[in-house]
């Protein structure tokens, strides 16, 4: 996503998600093949129930996904993500061919 709606969006879950804050919030380059350049947000925390919720909302209005750092680990990986760990990013869509 572009660095402009990634700021919205942090901003937006810091202020609608009492379980956040920004000691636990990164805003990175985004470096997987699910993105077209841009940022990707990443959380650096175990989230309840509630603050996952108000998360997903959020994501959902902004058409984001997240997936678990444990998921993004590759024997390649610098830093590798650990299990208690979200990245936020836009999803590449498919182009359709008509």
């Amino acid at each position: 996503m572009k660095r402009e709606e990634a700021i919205s969006v942090l901003k937006e879950l810091l202020d609608n998600c009492s379980g956040l804050d920004g000691h636990y919030l990164e805003l990175s380059p985004s470096s997987t093949s699910s993105t077209i350049g841009g940022y990707q947000i990443i959380i650096h925390k175990a989230l309840d129930e509630k603050t996952r919720n108000c998360i997903q909302a959020i994501l959902t209005k902004h058409q984001l996904v997240y997936q678990t750092g444990s998921l993004w680990k590759t024997k390649h990986s610098i830093n590798k993500a650990e299990p208690d760990t979200f990245i936020i990013y836009k999803h590449l869509e498919k182009p359709s061919f008509k």
